[in-house]
């Protein structure tokens, strides 16, 4: 059994942790935005469930509806590949950074590290992979998928 949802205030923004499914209530998330603003940390998601889907497609629908905007930090991998496969996944939100697969040749490392959307958006619009050094070695790192699939969901693919 996949563990149940956690959201813990965290700052400026609510880190959640776990699973996404039918247990979670995403919508009761945007009663928790301040200003008009709500951002998620989703670096502890670990996995997301097709009704787990339904839902998150709903709450950036709702949000927008409320004119809430929806910032998403730390967008762990699962999800992810929810924003690439589903198009109605990524709504109106923004997406500042996310979680992404390297390897290291040198050490053999292999990692999925934070890669800042913002301050890469030029080489990611051009499906470009960030440099990124291996935390173990320090060698370079390789991106460990294929660009035009993973980054789809920064372009509009």
């Amino acid at each position: 059994m996949t563990s149940r949802l956690t959201v813990t205030p965290a700052g400026d923004h609510l880190a959640l942790a776990g699973a996404i499914d039918e247990h979670s209530d995403l919508m009761s998330l945007l009663a928790r935005a301040q200003g008009g603003h709500l951002a998620l940390d989703l670096s502890g998601i670990t996995f997301i469930n097709s009704l787990g889907v339904r839902d998150w497609i709903r709450m950036p629908a709702m949000a927008q509806q409320r004119g809430i905007v929806l910032e998403l930090r730390r967008v762990a991998e699962p999800i992810v590949h929810q924003l690439n496969m589903i198009i109605a996944t990524r709504g109106a939100s923004r997406v500042l950074s996310f979680f992404a697969p390297y390897a290291c040749d040198a050490c053999g490392r292999e990692d999925s590290l934070v890669v800042d959307a913002v301050a890469n958006a030029a080489g990611l619009s051009k499906l470009q992979p960030p440099a990124q050094k291996c935390p173990e070695c320090g060698a370079p790192m390789a991106f460990n998928d294929f660009p035009e699939r993973y980054f789809s969901f920064l372009t509009g693919g």
